[in-house]
């Protein structure tokens, strides 16, 4: 297939189509300017951005000489600073023969410039300085952006603009990011979205470029270039110089700095980008021709699920963002109140969730519109029956005229939300507004209000766009692990079962005939739309409060009120705790409460769908200590909201049907958990090792027989026998309205209050000195990643300095981390270094990598980085230090957002049991008078495996079925080193051939002749080749794997040279009793990680840090 595509200044406006505006200019209202430093020349928009009235920030909009638009905006608030560049460049660019070229572009495209030549440069700035970077290829865009300390920005903008004028794309970092996209893919290969989502593009037009895969992988990309004799690096750059042109690029920066200085920047540092003209190529046709519709296709998923899609071709919507017509088909076909399509069928128990609207595979030229049904099984029988319903929906629709009404809720609405609209992230609004800039049919005025106003009520364009939702223009998909049904194709990137056939006559002629159903309708009006929008504080000259106040805390209730004084929005927040010990007293009460909240959410959806549409968030969530409620949104009607939800909590009765939807949904849920990714797994496995409570997954699944509804509803009507309710009240109240709040929630529970000492308070488990390491096999056997979370204990939690000190040698780790195992050496593509905090417990640094690799290797990989990370600690120079000191303050310094933000911060500290409200405040004192010394020091007492004094660690690690996990006993008798050249052998495509056993005596020979790593390698190729006799061509390509100079083998030669410190903790522990394995260099190696959890003391609870004195 060679795409056939025009230019955007050759693209004929499309005949007949009476409702397509014009192409937005970005002359009209632009006046010329000169920079006040450098007067250099460019254009300016004079015109009225539209700004929200809440909106603090001031922005300005300018067009340089070479093309480029960007946006720049003030924020005297803001820390941190950030910029966002959108290339109007995608996948559907990528050549034919070179798949996923355009996502090989972005990340190659930070490896070095010209000017900034070192590979790692732009990065480590960022790290230094309190930032990060990141990218994202799209259809039609590849979105690059940053965040960094709000005085780095002039030089964090110099070395990003630089990869728009002259990148290097050097030859030796092409074969290592390739490597990268083939670990991005692989990490996606079993995930379910993925798989349906390459489907889908495999079975669309083969003459559009939709169809082809935009991930790439290292056969697409390395092997195709080998295969075709062409050079990979050459054919990128050609790529790059092709579209790389500053027309199609569309720029955000966000800092502190004025206008003018972000002006200066932006004009000297990226008018030298090259225009080249309107380069972004696109495609005739639609990828969803008459070929591709009227088709059923079946698909084979991973996981436990039942879903139902609808996608309907649709032209490009983008220019018509002033009515947002699939916005207003949306609202109606995925509406979840009475009448609606979800309403119905959850009555028949076929559905749980139902969501519609325009479809995120859509580009300039096209358009999908896409209806999902989550099935139930059920539902899953009746999947032809969903689709009649779906249809007789649309019918409804059509057979009506569109509803002013229905429109002018859905702007009024939208008219109060922007007009009250709350600050967000500067990065998500950089890298928002860039990608909004790319649609040619938004004019300069709407470019702020896009994502969220909507203005005019277009009937007739209605009609036209809901007149695509046609039998014959639809195209359905159904996915399910259990389908009874015969496939016979495989998807060849994701190796994904599937079946293509056209709809059934019988289907079709039914959605093309007359469908009623009686209890289908519109919507009724929506009662929760505010109306009192006043602002309660009005004083605000006054200093900001940091805390809130405890009004009372007697009788099992703790409530906590702090008024707005920082935003002046009419806007609220409520949290609440409702402590019962039942909720979480056995895996199996654990399920109940899980069961519980789906039930409770099914029974509060009708009511309350329309209070979310009109701004009101929330949520109910089963916990450790019992269940949360939590409402943010205006605050006109919130607490309305918050007595509809407690009431419904206190006095719901099970309905037989729900019973039977939602035990399958919990049950599916717990089976869909052993599908979670290697790094997920490590993850609850580390948590389950230190916390005081928890449940795994097998846990549960293990209890899930004794569940029936009977029993349900013993739980629910036993679980509020006693409670203690922890509450959180912020935002545009007063006191007394705080007070009445709460005791509404008393009384509307009317529970015995729980006793002080009958709390489940989080606690930590606490570990002797010593290395753990826990070995577990993946519950599933597609997945080829393995994974290491590896966990160094540093302090306790209470220990204020302490974790001061961790917080920024975590910062001051992180890039190099990165750099070293996931850049240089490939590690996996997950890969990062963090710092976590137990409560009650312990303070631990944690290095994950989800790789290929032996788990074993991976961990020794870890092990060797921290042993050589002090000399990179000795050798930091004062001002490298403290860039890093000022990083962390910055970060701290952090100004709140908006409401929900704090809200979450004082309601971390209330639940902690810490009360810690001056912990910012605290942490900065302290940080002042940090020292490298002390980051000595403290390296020194936890990290160095070889000077810690009590050296703790604990690693999880999870094995691919896919590699040789080692026996106990090779992992009592063999040391690491022998474990990973085994592993790395296997690794490089010996598997089968060498046995542990052999690896242990060749290298024990080598050691005893004193051979270097060089003459080791050969001596344990020669073994491998006569081992291995009569499989030339992969023997050969083994060793050349081997021979490389950066070889996993190689590496894993040299580790095994070195003598580890044998750690002597814990000696006497008796851990050899319980199936616990002592390896060579005294770590503790075992599997059952409930059995050894049962060894480990708990905590005390958290201490508060300030008296608890409430004001009544």
């Amino acid at each position: 297939m060679s795409p056939v595509f025009e230019t955007l200044v050759t693209l004929p406006t499309r005949s007949g189509n009476q409702f397509l505006p014009p192409v937005a200019s970005f002359e009209t209202n632009f006046e010329s300017r000169v920079t006040v430093d450098s007067q250099a020349e460019y254009t300016e928009f004079v015109g009225d951005l539209d700004k929200s009235p809440s909106d603090t920030r001031a922005h300005r909009l300018i067009r340089l000489t070479n093309g480029l638009v960007a946006m720049v905006v003030h924020d005297e608030e803001e820390s941190k600073a950030c910029a966002a560049l959108d290339v109007n460049v995608g996948s559907l660019a990528d050549p034919q023969e070179l798949q996923g070229l355009a996502h090989f572009c972005e990340h190659l495209l930070f490896m070095g410039t010209k000017k900034y030549p070192k590979e790692n440069d732009y990065n480590a700035y960022l790290s230094a300085h309190g930032g990060y970077s990141n990218a994202y290829t799209d259809l039609e865009d590849t979105c690059y952006y940053f965040e960094v300390r709000y005085d780095a920005l002039g030089g964090a903008l110099d070395r990003f603009s630089q990869f728009f004028i002259e990148p290097l794309f050097t030859a030796d970092c092409t074969d290592r990011e390739v490597k990268a996209v083939d670990s991005e893919h692989k990490k996606n290969i079993q995930n379910d979205m993925w798989r349906q989502y390459q489907l889908e593009k495999e079975l669309s037009s083969p003459d559009h470029p939709f169809s082809m895969f935009a991930t790439g992988n290292y056969d697409t990309l390395s092997g195709a270039a080998r295969r075709l004799g062409v050079d990979l690096r050459e054919r990128l750059l050609d790529f790059h110089a092709k579209y790389y042109s500053a027309d199609i690029m569309r720029l955000v920066v966000v800092g502190r700095d004025s206008l003018d200085q972000l002006t200066e920047w932006v004009v000297s540092k990226f008018s030298g980008i090259q225009s080249k003209g309107l380069t972004k190529p696109l495609f005739k046709g639609h990828p969803l021709t008459a070929r591709e519709m009227g088709q059923m296709i079946y698909l084979k998923s991973i996981r436990e699920q039942r879903t139902l899609d609808l996608t309907f071709a649709l032209p490009d919507l983008k220019p018509y963002h002033r009515s947002k017509p699939a916005q207003y088909l949306g609202s109606l076909l995925g509406h979840e109140g009475r009448g609606s399509i979800l309403s119905c069928l959850r009555k028949r128990g076929w559905a749980t969730t139902i969501v519609a609207g325009r479809a995120p595979t859509s580009a300039e030229g096209f358009d999908m519109f896409k209806i999902t049904v989550s099935l139930t099984e059920p539902g899953l029988e009746h999947y032809t029956d969903v689709v009649r319903m779906v249809f007789a929906y649309i019918q409804l629709l059509q057979s009506e005229r569109p509803q002013r009404w229905f429109h002018d809720e859905l702007r009024r609405i939208s008219e109060i939300e922007y007009r009250f609209m709350e600050k967000y992230e500067a990065v998500a609004l950089a890298s928002n507004l860039a990608s909004v800039m790319q649609n040619r049919y938004l004019s300069a005025e709407c470019i702020l209000s896009d994502a969220v106003r909507l203005k005019d009520f277009d009937e007739d364009l209605l009609v036209w766009t809901q007149g695509f939702l046609r039998p014959d223009n639809v195209r359905i998909v159904l996915a399910a692990r259990d389908l009874d049904v015969e496939f016979d194709r495989t998807e060849k990137h994701y190796e994904l079962d599937f079946r293509t056939e056209p709809i059934s006559e019988q289907l079709m002629q039914d959605i093309r005939g007359d469908l009623e159903y009686d209890e289908l309708h519109l919507p009724e009006p929506n009662q929760f739309i505010p109306d009192n929008m006043e602002v309660k504080n009005q004083r605000r000259g006054d200093a900001v409060c940091d805390a809130p106040t405890l009004l009372k805390m007697a009788e099992g209730l703790e409530l906590w009120f702090k008024q707005d004084d920082r935003f002046f929005l009419p806007r609220g927040n409520v949290r609440v705790n409702i402590e019962t010990p039942r909720a979480y007293e056995s895996p199996l009460s654990s399920v109940f409460n899980q069961l519980f909240m789906m039930v409770l959410k099914d029974t509060l959806t009708e009511i309350t769908y329309d209070a979310e549409i009109a701004g009101l968030w929330f949520e109910i969530r089963d916990t450790i200590e019992g269940i949360v409620v939590h409402i943010d949104g205006f605050n006109d009607k919130l607490l309305q909201l918050l007595e509809i939800l407690v009431k419904t909590l206190r006095t719901c009765k099970v309905e037989r049907t729900q019973f039977e939807v939602y035990s399958r949904e919990v049950k599916k849920k717990l089976d869909n958990a052993r599908h979670s990714e290697p790094y997920g797994h490590v993850q609850t496995n580390t948590s389950f090792l230190n916390q005081g409570f928890m449940w795994r997954f097998m846990d549960k699944l293990a209890a899930f027989d004794l569940v029936t509804m009977d029993r349900l509803q013993l739980f629910i009507d036993s679980l509020f026998e006693q409670t203690r309710v922890q509450m959180l009240v912020t935002g545009n109240f007063d006191e007394s309205e705080a007070l009445a709040a709460a005791d509404m929630v008393k009384t509307l529970l009317g529970s015995q209050a729980l006793p002080e000492y009958a709390r489940r308070v989080p606690r930590a488990l606490l570990h002797e000195p010593g290395v753990y390491v826990h070995h577990a096999l993946m519950p599933e056997k597609g997945n080829v990643n393995s994974c290491v979370d590896y966990s160094v204990y540093a302090g306790m939690t209470s220990d204020r300095r302490g974790r001061v000190v961790l917080d920024l040698l975590s910062l001051i780790m992180q890039e190099p981390f990165f750099d070293q195992l996931r850049t240089k050496e490939q590690l996996g593509y997950i890969t990062y270094s963090t710092e976590r905090k137990y409560n009650g417990g312990h303070m631990t640094l944690r290095l994950l990598v989800q790789s290929e690799a032996s788990p074993i290797y991976v961990r020794m990989r870890i092990d060797q980085f921290l042993s050589g990370f002090r000399e990179r600690l000795e050798e930091m120079t004062l001002e490298k230090f403290d860039g890093y000191v000022s990083s962390l303050r910055v970060a701290r310094e952090e100004k709140i957002k908006n409401l929900f933000e704090e809200s979450g911060r004082l309601w971390r500290h209330v639940s902690s049991g810490y009360y810690e409200f001056d912990r910012i405040a605290t942490d900065i004192e302290i940080l002042s008078t940090v020292t490298q010394h002390e980051l000595l020091e403290f390296w020194d007492s936890y990290v160095d495996r070889q000077r810690a004094p009590a050296y703790t660690a604990l690693a999880a690690t999870i094995w691919s079925t896919k590699i040789t996990q080692p026996t106990d006993e090779e992992l009592e008798k063999f040391a690491d080193g022998v474990l990973a050249v085994h592993g790395s052998l296997e690794h490089d495509g010996t598997r089968g051939v060498l046995t542990v056993e052999q690896v242990g005596g060749i290298l024990r020979q080598m050691d005893d002749a004193k051979d270097d790593e060089e003459r080791e390698l050969e001596r344990i190729i020669a073994v491998y080749e006569e081992a291995a006799k009569g499989d030339g061509e992969d023997v050969a390509k083994a060793v050349a794997k081997m021979r490389k100079p950066a070889s996993h083998v190689r590496t894993a030669i040299a580790m095994a040279r070195e003598k580890t410190k044998v750690c002597h903790g814990n000696k006497d522990c008796g851990l050899a009793n319980m199936g616990v394995v002592r390896s060579p260099s005294g770590d503790w190696l075992f599997r059952e990680a409930s059995a050894f959890r049962a060894t480990l003391r708990q905590s005390g609870a958290p201490v508060p840090t300030r008296p608890l004195v409430p004001k009544y």
